[in-house]
């Protein structure tokens, strides 16, 4: 055997056993979406995007999840990708390895866009109205001929992170401290962008029961029912105009004004919080009652009044004058001669 033929079967050896680098598969998108539920059980939706600048075609992708058990949700909003994929599930040291099997090789030059949708089990920590979670931000691994390799990340990757915690409760502690922390759908939403979370970083997140923020979410959720309901009764032509107005003073009093029970629960001033809240439930009562009655009356629609001009006189006449003509001709022709 010649000295070529020995490399030319090393190369080969070489390109089997490492099919593919981390400079060949990049991640340029990595956005995870993760409730909390009241129950302590995790939903999560991770949004990905992975590119292929290499010669070898990629087969998926795989990550662990650190859960004792992980139930994978198939659907177009959770997991879901135009070009299809399987995910199975192998259990691992520190939780539950995700394996997303393409249908279709992701080829050289190829984009892969896709969503992971699953619930997992003992991923957050619940103790009465205490809640943690960790979230690693660990680098998928990308999988060619059936070995696995690392992802490097692309220079403005996508990276970003939001957690919905349950009604009521408040962040208590986060690291590294979140981009912002919203108010949604009545629910603490802490948010994270590249700015301030990299790969490798853990989100280390601690909550508890807020019994004033609670108060708020459930007149904000009060609201946003009556909301609802006061919309589709103007589509059916009743008169809830009274109901819109003390709604718009429940939510100014709520969340939606610069002085609100939100606001005075962001500076910590609890009284002024709670009088806010008195004022919130008081116009959202006074809502509620005038839209009940709101179905025994019904703005009147605008008449329309149609206007039919007058006929002209002018050929009335004319028919009168030449009938009086007429008669005095044929007097005078039947008149006797004397």
């Amino acid at each position: 055997m010649t000295i070529n033929k020995i490399f030319i079967y090393l190369f080969i050896i070489m390109l089997t056993a490492f099919p593919a680098s981390a400079g060949d598969v990049t991640l340029n998108r990595w956005v995870l979406n993760v409730t909390l539920n009241e129950d302590g059980i995790v939903d999560e939706l991770i949004q990905v995007e992975i590119g292929n600048a290499g010669s070898s075609p990629i087969d998926g992708f795989s990550f662990v999840v650190p859960a004792s058990q992980v139930t994978v949700i198939y659907g177009f909003d959770h997991t879901y990708s135009s070009k299809g994929q399987v995910v199975e599930q192998l259990q691992a040291q520190n939780g539950i390895k995700l394996i997303v099997n393409f249908n279709s090789s992701l080829n050289s030059g190829e984009t892969w866009n896709g969503r992971i949708g699953f619930r997992a089990e003992n991923f957050a920590k619940r103790s009465g109205d205490d809640y943690t979670i960790e979230i690693p931000l660990n680098v998928p691994q990308a999988i060619a001929s059936g070995k696995t390799t690392d992802m490097k990340t692309s220079p403005d990757v996508d990276l970003r992170g939001q957690v919905f915690l349950p009604k009521g409760i408040e962040v208590i502690s986060a690291t590294p401290k979140p981009f912002r922390i919203l108010f949604q759908n009545s629910l603490m939403v802490p948010t994270w962008t590249s700015m301030n979370i990299h790969f490798m970083d853990t989100i280390n997140l601690k909550g508890s029961l807020s019994n004033i923020l609670k108060k708020i979410a459930d007149v904000d959720e009060r609201s946003k029912t009556l909301s609802k309901r006061i919309k589709e009764a103007n589509t059916k032509g009743l008169d809830v105009g009274e109901a819109q107005a003390h709604l718009k003073n429940a939510e100014d009093f709520n969340t939606n004004n610069a002085n609100s029970a939100l606001s005075s629960f962001w500076t910590k001033d609890e009284q002024s919080a709670l009088e806010f809240i008195g004022s919130a439930e008081n116009e959202l009562g006074l809502a509620e009652k005038s839209f009940s009655s709101s179905g025994k009356t019904q703005i009147k629609p605008t008449e329309t009044v149609i206007i039919t001009p007058e006929k002209s006189p002018g050929m009335g006449a004319a028919y009168l004058i030449l009938i009086i003509i007429s008669s005095f001709m044929v007097l005078r022709i039947k008149r006797p001669k004397l």
